[in-house]
């Protein structure tokens, strides 16, 4: 379906005032919102990979939008959820068993995974295509909600 005709399809169903309240600037933030639980509704929360059965976390808390990576890998060493590069090459390894559902929606951190002599960057697994990637980035940087960590069962 065309974005034009997505469009004109949403408006038809929710009708006349659910349309104007939908597109009124004045509602941005509780739309977003809205959606952000839409999509988060959509993402599972255990996946089993390569015989592996992980719990898939969220380390934001309230209504925080992200945190710094000490908080996060603080986060998620109190859930069991510290995971290296041992966890990472795997989860590269079987990727083809990740949910579809997940790709391009979130990130995998891996808090205790770092790039050899730098403690101060730590690896992530991504797929921004059709295939998981790692990538290595500075744990100084703001984490948000579309990364979590992983806890094996």
């Amino acid at each position: 379906m065309s974005d034009f005709r997505a469009v004109a399809h949403l408006e038809e169903q929710l009708g006349e005032a659910c349309w104007q309240a939908l597109i009124n600037s004045a509602n941005t933030g509780k739309v977003k919102e809205f959606c952000d639980g839409l999509v988060a509704a959509g993402i599972p929360t255990t996946m089993t990979v390569g015989g592996l059965t992980y719990d898939i976390l969220g380390f934001l808390r309230g209504d925080e939008k992200s945190v710094k990576g000490d908080v996060m890998v603080a986060r998620a060493k109190n859930v069991g959820a510290h995971n290296g590069k041992k966890e990472r090459e795997h989860l590269l390894k079987y990727q083809d068993e990740i949910p579809v559902a997940l790709r391009g929606k979130v990130v995998f951190v891996f808090t205790d995974d770092q790039r050899p002599g730098d403690p101060g960057d730590v690896y992530y697994v991504c797929c921004p295509g059709c295939r998981w990637v790692a990538v290595c980035i500075c744990l100084a940087v703001d984490w948000d909600g579309h990364c979590r960590v992983l806890r094996r069962k």
